[in-house]
């Protein structure tokens, strides 16, 4: 497994442009004329980028697609370049419930005729179109209750949502791959508890944090309260969010609750799912921050890294 917390410069020029989405001649350019990074060089005198190096880029790249020069920003702190991206997750509310609508549309009618390709292909273009906060916050949750309300109406069927879900999990995996986790911002463990099956909470969690800066430690459905409590204990992880929609007995609620109690106390959990709905209070008492949607995760998480001086993070205790 890649340390991708290490420093030490091991990229070539061919990986950061595929990483970051700059031609080589604007890398060259950014490097040359305005010292946005400064890489080292193997001993055949090849330019290596580091870690940091990749997610200074893709900030930089974020932000001078939102409108501004490179010759204003790039010498500018990491904090600084998120702070100038912040107004653009504000602004995501302000894209046309029209366009939103018509991705969701394509999508569904792609889903009906059970051509996983298609529903993959219009979130990718609804996505770059309007946004990866887009995709997260309004494109996949509208998508998804569409195909729940056609399945409890009874004009789609299993192979319909299967079909859904699994283009969707695939979608949110390539938009996660296009960000480069923030250095030294914390990590966060997502997860759904034991026998809760339905991930498709936790995914748009885990993309969701992946878009904002986080590295994200995704492990998936069904995971047991022990192994959730181990994860937690890897460097560097600053929270723990975990989706739940079905209780039964209610032992899912006491996983969670499970979960909460044996956390660290400078590790939040936040949850969120139907679950979440009728026992918000009972999770509530327990400290447990239940969260109704991904725009107040977001919220969270970004709290959360505020509170950290320097963008930095002491999980030791």
């Amino acid at each position: 497994m890649i340390d991708r917390s290490s420093p030490e410069p091991r990229y070539p020029v061919r990986v950061v442009t595929s990483r970051t989405g700059l031609t080589a001649d604007a890398l060259r350019a950014w490097e040359r004329r305005y010292g946005a990074v400064r890489p080292s060089r193997s001993a055949g005198r090849q330019r290596l980028y580091s870690e940091d190096d990749v997610a200074r880029l893709m900030l930089l790249r974020r932000v001078t697609e939102a409108g501004h020069s490179i010759s204003e920003v790039a010498g500018l702190e990491l904090s600084a370049l998120e702070a100038l991206l912040e107004p653009l997750a504000r602004d995501h509310s302000a894209v046309t419930s029209s366009a939103v609508d018509t991705v969701v549309a394509d999508a569904l009618d792609a889903a009906i005729r059970l051509d996983g390709a298609a529903v993959e292909s219009v979130l990718r273009r609804g996505a770059l179109a309007l946004g990866g906060t887009t995709l997260v916050d309004r494109i996949v949750p509208n998508l998804m209750r569409e195909v729940g309300d056609g399945w409890y109406a009874g004009t789609l069927h299993p192979a319909h949502e299967h079909v859904a879900s699994a283009s969707v999990r695939r979608v949110l995996d390539w938009s996660s791959a296009a960000y480069a986790a923030v250095p030294r911002a914390g990590r966060i463990v997502v997860a759904t508890p034991e026998e809760e099956l339905h991930e498709l909470g936790a995914s748009l969690a885990a993309a969701m944090a992946a878009e904002a800066g986080w590295g994200v430690v995704y492990l998936g459905p069904s995971l047991p309260v022990a192994d959730v409590l181990r994860a937690a204990e890897a460097d560097d992880v600053r929270a723990v969010a975990l989706s739940a929609v079905y209780d039964g007995d209610g032992a899912t609620v006491d996983r969670l609750l499970a979960v909460a109690r044996h956390l660290p106390p400078q590790i939040p959990l936040f949850v969120g799912g139907a679950v979440t709905v009728t026992r918000s209070g009972v999770l509530e008492a327990e400290g447990v921050r239940v969260l109704p949607d991904m725009p107040a995760l977001r919220a969270a998480l970004h709290t959360l890294r505020a509170a950290a001086p320097n963008g930095r993070y002491d999980t030791r205790g």
